[in-house]
């Protein structure tokens, strides 16, 4: 009886699930829904079809961000990255 007890106090003590969480950010489309999944580089996110300058091993790439069997990753492109 006692563990119920500390149980349900550590229950009703817990901030609600999902009210704390920090609204994310996108890198380039602010109006993309903030429901669907994103790529993450440069402490950025970004929405399915962006890009993005990669470092790879044969030097920085742009890379686009797709969705592959449910999965968000990066798909890069032998374009280099325009010089900014």
């Amino acid at each position: 009886m006692r563990s119920v007890v500390v149980f349900l106090g550590l229950i009703a003590g817990a901030p609600a699930l999902g009210h704390d969480m920090p609204v994310p950010q996108t890198a380039q489309a602010p109006a993309h829904n903030l429901l669907d999944c994103y790529c993450r580089a440069q402490g950025k996110m970004f929405a399915v079809g962006e890009k993005a300058c990669l470092k790879t091993t044969e030097g920085p790439k742009l890379a686009q961000c797709q969705m592959e069997i449910n999965v968000m990753s990066w798909t890069i492109t032998e374009v280099p990255c325009p010089d900014t």
